[in-house]
């Protein structure tokens, strides 16, 4: 089963895959459901960013971590390769990952829009029938989960 999603402009705070995590943690409560698949930004910008290289020096805080990333401002059209759970079930995942490319050369890992009455969004999804945990990590930690 494909769910096909279409969206025009933002009116709440939180990006577009955020708000679909969020209403599965609504509906679903403590089940955790993921789904996974693409989305297309057809109009307007994004907030992507890339990494510029591995840092010389550990990223102990969120505001570390903001400060070595390399954020921009990317233009549509861009692919966007998503997978999100509605919540995660003591096995340390992040909830939400998005990258997305293009063939103008933008790119990076998807934060939110930055065009929000001008975005548009166009998804195709499924379900996850399973949920793996591979490679635990030694030590964890809750940066860059949100």
């Amino acid at each position: 089963m494909v769910l096909e999603i279409k969206a025009k402009s933002r009116t709440g705070p939180e990006n577009f895959i955020t708000c679909l995590r969020k209403q599965l943690a609504s509906r679903y409560g403590d089940k955790p459901v993921a789904m996974g698949g693409v989305f297309l930004i057809a109009q307007g910008k994004a907030k992507l960013h890339i990494m510029p290289g591995f840092s010389d020096k550990p990223l102990n805080t969120r505001e570390e971590i903001d400060d070595w990333l390399v954020f921009y401002d990317m233009s549509a059209p861009l692919v966007c390769l998503s997978e999100f759970v509605s919540h995660d079930p003591d096995l340390d995942l992040r909830v939400e990952h998005t990258h997305c490319f293009s063939s103008h050369g933008d790119g990076g890992h998807y934060h939110y829009d930055v065009t929000p009455e001008e975005i548009e969004y166009h998804a195709f999804l499924t379900l996850a029938e399973k949920i793996y945990r591979v490679d635990w990590p030694i030590e964890t930690h809750q940066l860059g989960r949100d």
